[in-house]
């Protein structure tokens, strides 16, 4: 059974951040040799978070690290967004588009619920989800990121066409891969097709009453 602790939580989302983290700079230096700017690696793995344990919590924590590791990487390499316009621009749009995802992705499984095979249920609801949260993740970006840069409307026009070159590549690789990592986790770590076995083994779990506890108690020191 899982442990629900804060300190196990909090060492979860410790460990969900890093490897964001990691993800990002990886992803970074890949672009180094490339003309554009790439975010595969950090978006597979965010999207794979989201969906693991089929948890709000872990689907809008999941979204906000992603935010907040972009918040400190704007001020690792330093962009046209001045600083306390920074958590506007990159925290709050991935915070929007972290809801936007997961709740796409409850509200498919509502819809697909009386599929007989739940693996093609949850590969379903999880891709239309993806292409919502891909979809609001650079919508919300762009937005507040062309209103405030400091770089007058050329800055602002290559920087939506390096968008548009990125979107393919990112895209594909979430939609594709994503829902099938999900499954893999979930498999290793014996959540179920579903992601919700220990809340279902912590749910079925047998409630001790003190009675029965100081029965028990007595029995044992006889």
């Amino acid at each position: 059974m899982v442990n629900n602790s804060k300190a196990f939580n909090l060492a979860k989302y410790a460990i969900m951040f890093a490897t964001i983290f990691v993800a990002m700079m990886i992803d970074r230096g890949i672009s180094a040799a490339l003309p554009i700017s790439m975010a595969i690696c950090v978006l597979l793995v965010t999207f794979s978070f989201c969906f693991v344990q089929n948890c709000w919590a872990d689907g809008i924590v999941s979204f906000t690290c992603f935010g907040v590791a972009s918040f400190i990487k704007a001020f690792i390499f330093p962009d046209a967004i001045v600083w306390y316009y920074k958590p506007i621009v990159y925290v709050l749009p991935r915070i929007l588009a972290g809801c936007a995802c997961f709740g796409v992705y409850r509200l498919m499984l509502l819809c697909v619920g009386r599929v007989r095979r739940r693996r093609v249920a949850q590969i379903t609801a999880m891709t239309v989800a993806i292409a919502v949260g891909l979809v609001s993740n650079t919508v919300f970006f762009l937005l507040p990121f062309g209103y405030l840069s400091e770089g007058g409307e050329g800055f602002v026009a290559a920087i939506k066409a390096v968008v548009f070159l990125n979107i393919l590549p990112e895209y594909l690789t979430s939609l594709l891969l994503a829902p099938w990592v999900v499954l893999g986790v979930r498999r290793g770590l014996k959540l179920g097709i579903d992601g919700n076995n220990w809340r279902l083994d912590a749910d079925s779990a047998p409630q001790t009453s003190p009675a029965q506890t100081n029965t028990t108690q007595n029995e044992a020191s006889k």
